[in-house]
């Protein structure tokens, strides 16, 4: 089933990761946008998880995605995830959070498979996406795509505008081979 979702839409790619990431850009949680997304073009169904990868230490944080935290990386914790959908990787992601803003269970919740913006969902972060860059076009819609076709990242806002977090998410090629 996968090949057959991968063979189906090799002259649309670029236009679709425009698609997605317009819908990702209207979506308070990516796994909102991701869900229905998967459904609709027969790449899975059912619900987000996601698998952690345990980096050997944490990635350091570029220098915008800090500005935007208050420049002070003290308190964070990093966090690396596949986001995944039926067994497929979607998306690679980082995260980078203040563990001393969320409450013990949120804590708890990411220590496992629920991906960052369902764990805080309860804090109803606004989430302000400052980077959104795309994978060439000609490379996106070639034979041999590459593995990641889409890249956003974004800050997560308490409501009184708090930084809670930096996401940071590359969106496989496998998300734009096929057509609803």
């Amino acid at each position: 089933m996968l090949q057959d979702v991968l063979d189906r839409g090799l002259s649309r790619g670029f236009r679709a990761a425009e698609e997605l990431s317009e819908r990702l850009l209207a979506t308070p949680l990516a796994t909102r946008a991701l869900e229905p997304w998967c459904r609709e073009r027969g790449i899975a169904d059912g619900t987000i998880v996601v698998r952690r990868n345990e980096a050997p230490a944490p990635e350091p944080l570029d220098p915008d995605s800090l500005a935007l935290l208050g420049g002070d990386p003290r308190g964070l914790v990093f966090r690396r995830v596949d986001i995944r959908l039926g067994g497929i990787t979607l998306v690679d992601a980082a995260n980078w959070y203040f563990a001393d803003r969320l409450t013990p269970a949120m804590h708890e919740r990411l220590l496992g498979d629920t991906p960052f913006g369902e764990a805080i969902c309860e804090l109803e972060p606004r989430r302000k996406t400052f980077l959104v860059r795309f994978a060439a076009r000609e490379a996106v819609d070639g034979p041999a795509p590459p593995l990641h076709v889409l890249e956003h990242r974004a800050i997560l806002d308490l409501p009184d505008g708090t930084p809670i977090a930096v996401v940071h998410e590359r969106y496989r090629a496998m998300l734009v081979r096929s057509e609803p």
